[in-house]
């Protein structure tokens, strides 16, 4: 076994990767099956369910859940995982030499198109971000790069494979929000090869800080990589038992409202678990579901008439949000102007706080128990102003 013991328990079940299993990774997406050693052509599914363990030689994750690091002896495999259900999405060999698969690297990756900005941070942070080579849009990004040597190839949804072939790169990170996208196919066949990188899918910050990991196999940099995890580890626990010592904070919904729904985080999503370890009375705690509860404006308005601050409104300035909806004056949070956004850092927020978890549980500590951080000013958060 090469790592740690787990603070949650969870029971994590690897593919058996026997010699028959390297026959199917020559195809891209290819189905795998479930069960080896009953290898069947009606046994196939969509993505592969995830075999045996595989105790001496895999990686033991803390708290993410949607990958799977695997060492061999001449390369070490990263497998991408559906969380919910353990299939294996994507399955990858990075080696000193490359296998002759669409699938596999080396160690020499020096050009990457980074399509998501959370990727830009997790390359920042271990100082690898000048091997940048293409953004999808130089509007997301936090910290300004140069246009002479970046290339803008645009969303996955509308970008096309020339874009990709001008900026030349050894890599494609991207976040599947849709797995089947045909920019897929199409990078495929231009040869141009793509990562998978699934961090939105965790649901424990420290979850999405983990696959930093994934980051260090990619650029020979495990052990800095390790170093970084575990200091934000260390940083977010201490942050975390602080708060835990405290009373329960102010009572707080989080969301926004586009159309006619409302978008709140469920009890089980990330922002959810950042509310709990925040020590926060949040509304919707003991909801269920790992993503985004749809309410309508006037279940909304009515589940926090006197709820005391809202966090996290696509807004700046209570003008602003008042625009979106007169009725939001209702709410003792816009009466009392207990209102807090990230809006005025964006591109940063969601640039740097997978990798920074533990700044913003320190913010939310600040904005509910504000006596603990007086020396401490906001990270990501500041105060919803009048104008």
């Amino acid at each position: 076994m090469l790592h740690s013991s787990k603070e949650k328990q969870r029971s994590l079940i690897v593919i058996n990767m026997n010699k028959k299993s390297s026959l199917f990774t020559l195809f891209y997406g290819v189905l795998l099956f479930v069960g080896l050693s009953s290898c069947k052509a009606e046994t196939k599914k969509e993505f592969a369910e995830v075999g045996s363990l595989i105790s001496k030689d895999t990686l033991e994750n803390e708290f993410a859940e949607a990958f799977q690091i695997v060492y061999h002896n001449n390369f070490t495999e990263i497998l991408i995982l559906d969380p919910t259900t353990k299939e294996v999405i994507q399955n990858y060999k990075i080696g000193k030499e490359e296998q002759g698969l669409y699938n596999s690297f080396t160690h020499n990756i020096e050009r990457v198109v980074a399509m998501s900005t959370t990727q830009i941070g997790m390359m920042r942070k271990l100082a690898v971000d000048d091997k940048i080579c293409g953004v999808s849009g130089f509007k997301y990004l936090c910290h300004p790069m140069s246009q002479a040597n970046v290339v803008e190839v645009g969303d996955m949804g509308s970008a096309d494979a020339e874009s990709f072939m001008s900026a030349n790169p050894d890599v494609v990170l991207y976040s599947g929000f849709n797995l089947h996208a045909p920019i897929l196919s199409k990078l495929e066949q231009a040869n141009l090869k793509t990562f998978l990188i699934y961090e939105w899918k965790e649901t424990h910050p420290l979850g999405r800080a983990e696959w930093i990991k994934v980051f260090g196999v990619l650029f020979q940099k495990e052990q800095e990589a390790n170093s970084i995890y575990d200091e934000i580890k260390k940083q977010y626990f201490d942050i975390q038992e602080k708060l835990s010592q405290e009373e329960k904070g102010a009572s707080a919904f989080s969301g926004t409202y586009y159309g006619d729904v409302f978008n709140v985080p469920a009890g089980d999503s990330y922002m959810a678990q950042l509310f709990k370890d925040a020590n926060i009375n949040y509304i919707y705690s003991e909801t269920s579901g790992t993503g985004s509860l749809m309410l309508s404006l006037e279940r909304l308005i009515t589940d926090n008439k006197d709820t005391e601050v809202w966090l996290n409104p696509s807004a700046s300035t209570k003008t602003e949000l008042l625009n979106q909806s007169e009725k939001f004056k209702l709410m003792k949070a816009v009466k009392t102007g207990k209102i807090y956004s990230y809006t005025q850092k964006t591109n940063c927020f969601w640039e740097n706080s997978p990798i920074e978890p533990h700044k913003v549980l320190e913010d939310l500590g600040k904005i509910f128990h504000p006596l603990l951080f007086e020396d401490r000013t906001l990270n990501y958060y500041s105060l919803v102003t009048d104008e």
